[in-house]
């Protein structure tokens, strides 16, 4: 019984949390520059920043083009598993991209949900449209070096998508049927029960678009699309009695929050120009 007394098979497909680099690049802070000095030492500066980092094979570096979640967007994971438990949304499947921010995600719900008994299966097939890949498809960190940080990840898992299977330049039809043929392949895996699938903005729409009778869709739609997905949000789709499947509203209400922008308190000792009286009168 996966939802309310539903016996009916159920797909949920969220978007990963808010991302370190996305945060602060888009006010003009190279957040790796500032936060690691020269010989890779870990040094937060700001609070919405992780207070400790994943050590990693391939070195820190590679956080560059695989960013870690946020503190706020840890908190938007466990807050969005907080929420499944509540409306009784049983998880019985997750499965995650093999980007570290829908790892982290991942592992964020499962902590809010209280699932001690979930895995999370990595799945590369999972991952964004490569055109978004201008330096090449990102180094991950393995399966194995994600569990020995703590992580619960099913370790013994094999993906239908190798990483060496992406190809870099896709184009946006072959993003979609990528997404379509990997969400049959996990739904034949899986007859009964409710899978999750952490992955990208896009995926909301790539994974349940062809799924659910639709085409894949033109790119001026496909940005449009994506523009309203925030983060944490969730998608269902459900199978009907003729097996056929069709878009639900989220068993799970919204998560919404207003921006927070860095504070400089040098602005306290900056002089300002006077208001004349005729303004202030006014």
């Amino acid at each position: 019984m996966s939802h309310n007394g539903d016996n009916s098979r159920r797909l949920l497909v969220i978007r990963h949390g808010e991302r370190c680099d996305f945060t602060f690049n888009q006010q003009g802070i190279n957040w790796m520059k500032r936060a690691f000095d020269v010989s890779g030492k870990y040094r937060p500066f700001d609070l919405n920043l992780p207070r400790n980092i994943p050590r990693r094979k391939d070195g820190y570096e590679k956080f560059a083009s695989d960013s870690p979640l946020t503190e706020m967007g840890y908190l938007q994971s466990k807050l969005t598993g907080r929420a499944l438990r509540d409306h009784n949304v049983k998880i019985d499947y997750i499965y995650c991209s093999s980007a570290l921010r829908c790892v982290q995600t991942a592992v964020g719900i499962v902590k809010g949900m209280d699932g001690r008994s979930l895995q999370l299966n990595i799945e590369p097939g999972l991952f964004e449209w490569t055109q978004w890949c201008r330096n090449g498809i990102p180094s991950w960190m393995r399966p194995d070096e994600l569990e020995n940080i703590g992580y619960p990840i099913n370790t013994s898992y094999t993906p239908f998508v190798r990483v060496e299977d992406l190809k870099l330049k896709e184009s946006l039809d072959e993003y979609y049927d990528r997404s379509y043929a990997l969400i049959r392949k996990i739904l034949k895996r899986h007859s009964q029960g409710t899978v999750l699938i952490v992955a990208h903005a896009a995926s909301l729409d790539t994974i349940t678009r062809q799924l659910c009778g639709g085409l894949p869709r033109n790119q001026d739609d496909f940005f449009y699309c994506i523009q309203q997905t925030p983060y944490l949000a969730c998608s269902q789709a459900v199978e009907q009695p003729n097996k056929l499947w069709r878009i639900a509203s989220s068993p799970i209400p919204p998560l919404t929050h207003a921006s927070n922008t860095s504070y400089n308190s040098k602005i306290l000792a900056m002089n300002y120009p006077q208001m004349g009286c005729d303004k202030c009168e006014n």
